[in-house]
């Protein structure tokens, strides 16, 4: 069962497959609208390079996508737009181990915990690691 708090890619790339080392450079942006409009329905914008947020709906059909129009494309999750960093500060997590932690807030799409670094006193001093 697939719950609407789950955390799901909206950033993609689509790549065009060409045997003559064609890029997609070269394609009308018109037609690349047309394309991903017809296949997924109606979004905010498409841009070359980068996309703006999909519904998980469009998320799952543009995934789905073998060609735009006439021109074959592969298509994947932007490895890094699709995700952010940020810094939790809570007392009570000091010893609570870095893997604890991932595997708590896994659900709300946290894949990786580190420790910070602070420069004190002429050193960098971690934070506890249990």
């Amino acid at each position: 069962m697939t719950t609407f708090n789950e955390p799901f890619d909206s950033f993609f790339i689509i790549k065009r497959i060409s045997s003559q080392n064609e890029n997609s450079h070269s394609v009308s942006s018109f037609l690349v609208q047309k394309g991903i409009s017809s296949s997924i329905g109606g979004i905010k914008s498409i841009k070359k390079l980068r996309s703006s947020p999909a519904a998980r709906k469009q998320a799952q059909q543009i995934l789905k996508l073998k060609t735009l129009s006439t021109l074959p494309v592969t298509v994947s999750a932007h490895s890094t737009l699709n995700s952010a960093k940020g810094v939790i500060t809570c007392g009570e997590l000091f010893h609570t181990s870095t893997d604890e932690i991932t595997e708590a807030l896994k659900p709300q799409g946290v894949t990786h915990v580190r420790r910070i670094k602070i420069w004190r006193e002429n050193h960098f001093l971690y934070s506890r690691d249990t």
